[in-house]
């Protein structure tokens, strides 16, 4: 996540409270808008300026994208055990449809699955194309999405389902 924290024991909560003398508001701001990629690269939620500064040599930024990295592997890893395996991989979204980075980085240690990334193909940025090799096991997306488009069309979904539950009230 770009400012929230992932996954974590929940005694950190009590224990940090009551260390540093939080409030319920102060460790819910510490959780979502100062942990996560943020928390550790300690420069921006954008993933762009955290690679810039991690190609720059700055530590905590490089430690922030590994981290990512490795996490997001280990996510798609319990997948594939709860699935029994993985036939396609699909980067989507900010990172995933631009990152080229992020997607390699991930892709590596994702190897052992049959993941095998097409590093030429990986330069694709916001564009739906294959990125894996002819002889990955796994097939290989990045495909765009518009955030915008898929909130107006639900937003419309509820907004018409509350106009036809108005019209049923008022005929009853």
């Amino acid at each position: 996540m770009g400012s929230r924290s992932g996954d974590l024991d929940p005694s950190i909560i009590t224990y940090l409270m009551q260390k540093e003398n939080l409030s319920i508001d102060d460790m819910n701001f510490i959780l979502n808008k100062q942990s996560g990629v943020y928390g550790i690269a300690g420069i921006s939620v954008d993933f762009r300026d955290v690679e810039t500064e991690a190609m720059s040599g700055g530590e905590n930024a490089k430690l922030a994208l590994d981290v990512f990295h490795y996490l997001t592997a280990a996510y798609i890893a319990k997948c594939a055990v709860a699935m029994g395996g993985i036939d396609v991989l699909t980067f989507t979204a900010g990172v995933g449809e631009k990152g080229s980075i992020s997607r390699s980085a991930i892709c590596k240690q994702l190897e052992f699955l049959g993941v095998k990334l097409d590093e030429n193909k990986n330069k694709n940025k916001g564009e739906e194309a294959e990125l894996s090799t002819p002889d990955s096991r796994v097939k290989i997306y990045t495909i765009p999405t518009n955030e915008e488009l898929m909130i107006a069309r639900e937003t419309l979904k509820i907004v018409s389902m509350e106009n036809q539950m108005e019209k049923i009230t008022c005929n009853l």
